[in-house]
């Protein structure tokens, strides 16, 4: 893809774009935000004996946000149809959408990795 050509990408996702940085970006915050969130529950969780929903909760919303980011990264490698090798805008684009998937994928298996933890192991012991 030209130059030229990625005037037909939207703003958001062209280099520097807003929405190009929270897709690639939001699967590692939301893991991060995932597994600071849990550690700090878990005390509470032990002494109001049954409440493990706040973290279902917390494990359900980053994940989607998660899934959402991988799904934007996946139409950004669409839109963006240069080789990644090729050093130009669109094939950095169509890079850092592929860094955004691999990276999402990981921290998704990562978010219900750790969400699993909360049925398995007592928050007490």
């Amino acid at each position: 893809m030209r130059v030229k050509e990625l005037s037909r990408l939207s703003p958001a996702i062209r280099p520097g774009g807003l929405l190009l940085w929270v897709a690639v970006l939001t699967g590692i915050a939301a893991w991060a935000a995932h597994l600071l969130l849990l550690a700090s529950l878990v005390r509470w969780s032990c002494n109001e004996g049954g409440s493990r929903w706040l973290m279902d909760v917390l494990t359900l919303v980053t994940a989607l946000a998660t899934v959402v980011a991988m799904w934007l990264c996946a139409g950004i490698i669409r839109g963006a149809d240069d080789d990644e090798a090729a050093g130009t805008p669109a094939g950095r684009i169509r890079f850092l959408g592929v860094f955004g998937l691999m990276t999402g994928a990981v921290n998704l298996a990562l978010i219900l990795l750790e969400g699993s933890y909360a049925w398995f192991i007592s928050p007490c012991a």
